[in-house]
């Protein structure tokens, strides 16, 4: 890596580097005081600075001039320019120096330091120079270029006095440090070829995924992770994590970031990682901030080589990431080996977490293994998804669900799929050279309460996997792009766990794509055609609920696997439907079902019902009865606005 990226600090001896250090600084402040001293008192010798020398000690200020190609008079300008902050005896000096009262703020003159410094030159202040490019110091020129006041950068003040931190200004943009995972034994020999590659090349471009759009990336979150901070660590660096959806979008505030991450790379001995989403907005801020870095980068993620013309200067590197490699198992019993290698066909867990999930099992028969490992790994690789969406706890089988042949033929080929899906795409190879459309998307459209989301509940107990609601309410935004990272974070937290996830009442965010008058059109089309591709993707099951199929966008139906057309009840489906709501130990009165099911209500409102005259029955000590059953279905038809039906009283038969 180039010297932007080159470490300044020793992990060894931080302590003794420490101290050393503050020595170093202390003695270069009192020489600068004696400068002054003798400058105010008009005797100024040609006196250079004290040299350090010992030659296995270099201070943070040498080696920041090392970086970044800083003079000697600019190196000791800075010098200088901190000692005013910290010392407060040179800072006097400095006032007096400058003819200012000691009491009012005292900032550096350019005037003196071209008068005190030795090898002085004019151009040190010019915004070619590093002193303003990095601006390591605040230049006030309000009374001309000769009295510039002069004030130290608050990050470069804390590195030259070796004091550990990180600019405040890049906060929400960039992460430091470890992402606390430790390094697969599979991406060793990888990192070390990519950290070989990137040697010698001048401002490399690293990308570790696939071919543009495949969301090769996205698909391999923890391991392309993995390998980034693995390539930094065989350069001895640390990670500075770059979030391209938290960048501004004025062109002038990216330059300026992009400035302030290539500092803080050289001040806290950093490479630099950034992930691209797949949608156009995060990768076109991306470029912009990578075309204005001067320090290597590694994405994960892939740009398309159309997109790579806007950074010339850059040398891009492509490598493939492997898929997440588990902790080896050879030191569990085989059968404990065969379950965990089953369910790691379908979970993916961190290294740390699948031994840990394995060690906590307690001794089980070889029957009750496979369920209890496949149920332990489910749990591991939930990860941050719990946070995102709401997890659907239901004992829901297909038995439970009253619903023409028809349509439970068809919920049950979508469950025969979702387990058969590794079969089908890896060992047959239908996988081969394709990462689109090997996902399982459905559509259940019906009106309320017919039963879809307790098809989606048979679905996920039938395979044996999380079912997550989504909330959409809390993931579309009206602020530009905020939509599309809020669906990254779901689809990249997913993919680990391998849930079923419900897209209830889908109609908001999946209608049909409107016609582009205005900025705000243009990006909600954004939203569905990156919803779409994320869809694709995915490679789970994605089930969407619309009350009104013919709400939702074409192009989104040719993309669906299944369409369910869950219809309202007959009579004798809903006299199934009430019969099938009382418990086997609720006090059943006499109840006239045949009676109940003439109403024309759907499942959803029939379980509330019965819910309702139990506990009407639970306050009365009685049964459940046909009166009781009567009270609470006037009570729904009045909730629900509509007249209860003449004739509809019955009774017991």
């Amino acid at each position: 890596m180039n010297r932007l990226a080159a470490p300044l600090l020793q992990q060894a001896g931080a302590l003794a580097w420490s101290q050393r250090n503050q020595q170093w600084l202390s003695q270069r402040l009192a020489h600068w005081r004696d400068r002054l001293a003798q400058r105010n008192s008009e005797r100024l010798p040609d006196e250079p600075p004290p040299a350090e020398e010992d030659e296995g000690f270099e201070p943070a200020a040498l080696r920041l001039a090392a970086v970044l190609n800083l003079t000697p008079f600019e190196t000791e300008l800075l010098v200088l320019a901190a000692g005013i902050e910290i010392d407060n005896a040179l800072r006097l000096a400095v006032a007096t120096a400058q003819g200012v009262a000691a009491s009012q703020p005292v900032q550096l003159a350019y005037s003196v330091a071209l008068a005190l410094l030795p090898h002085a030159h004019w151009d040190a202040l010019s915004p070619l120079r590093p002193l303003r490019h990095w601006a390591l110091v605040h230049v006030d020129v309000s009374a001309g270029l000769a009295q510039a006041r002069l004030r130290i950068d608050e990050r470069v003040l804390h590195h030259l006095t070796g004091v550990a931190a990180c600019d405040e200004r890049l906060a929400g943009i960039v992460e430091i440090g470890d992402p606390g995972e430790g390094e697969q034994p599979a991406l060793q020999a990888l990192a070390v070829r990519i950290a070989a590659a990137m040697e010698g090349v001048p401002e490399p471009l690293v990308m570790l995924g696939g071919a543009a759009g495949d969301h090769d990336g996205a698909a391999r979150p923890r391991s392309a992770r993995a390998l980034a901070a693995a390539i930094c660590r065989r350069a001895g660096l640390g990670c500075l994590w770059v979030d391209p959806a938290a960048l501004a979008q004025d062109p002038r505030e990216i330059v300026e970031t992009a400035r302030r991450i290539d500092l803080e790379a050289a001040l806290s001995r950093a490479g630099v990682a950034l992930r691209l989403g797949p949608d156009g907005g995060r990768a076109a801020a991306a470029l912009r901030l990578i075309a204005a870095m001067r320090g290597p980068v590694i994405v994960i993620g892939s740009f398309s080589a159309a997109q790579l013309t806007e950074v010339p200067r850059r040398r891009p590197l492509r490598f493939g990431v492997p898929l997440p490699v588990a902790s080896p198992l050879d030191h569990w019993p085989a059968p404990v080996r065969a379950a965990a290698a089953r369910a790691l066909q379908q979970f993916r867990v961190d290294p740390a977490l699948l031994e840990q999930a394995l060690a906590e099992l307690p001794p089980l028969d070889a029957d009750a293994l496979d369920d209890a490992v496949w149920d332990a790994l489910r749990d591991a690789a939930r990860g941050g998804l719990d946070t995102l969406a709401q997890r659907i706890t239901s004992r829901t089988g297909f038995d439970d669900i009253v619903l023409p042949p028809l349509v439970a033929s068809q919920l049950r080929e979508i469950g025969s799929q979702l387990r058969h899906r590794l079969t089908v795409h890896e060992d047959w190879g239908f996988a081969a050279g394709q990462a689109r459309g090997l996902g399982i998307a459905a559509l259940f459209a019906g009106e309320s309460g017919t039963g879809k989301t307790m098809a989606a509940e048979a679905i996920a107990n039938e395979a044996r996997l999380d079912l997550y609601r989504i909330d959409l309410a809390s993931l579309v935004s009206k602020y530009i792009g905020e939509t599309e990272k809020n669906l990254a974070k779901l689809f990249d937290a997913a993919e680990a766990s391998g849930a079923v996830l419900l897209f209830d009442e889908a109609d908001a965010l999946f209608g049909k794509r409107s016609e582009v008058k205005d900025s705000h059109d243009r990006y909600a089309n954004i939203e569905v055609a990156y919803l779409l591709q994320r869809i694709e993707s995915y490679r789970g099951l994605a089930i969407l609920t619309s009350n009104l199929k013919s709400s939702l966008d074409r192009a989104f139906l040719r993309r669906i696997r299944f369409v369910v057309q869950f219809p309202f009840p007959d009579e004798a489906a809903r006299e199934q439907i009430w019969r099938r709501q009382i418990p086997a130990r609720a006090p059943l009165g006499d109840v006239d079902f045949a009676t109940l099911a003439r109403l024309p209500l759907a499942g959803g409102n029939i379980r509330g019902i019965v819910l309702n005259a139990a506990f009407r029955a639970a306050g009365r000590a009685s049964t459940i009865g046909h009166e009781t059953m009567l009270e609470s279905a006037r009570a729904e038809f009045s909730k629900l606005e509509r007249p209860f039906p003449d004739g509809q009283r019955g009774g017991p038969r």
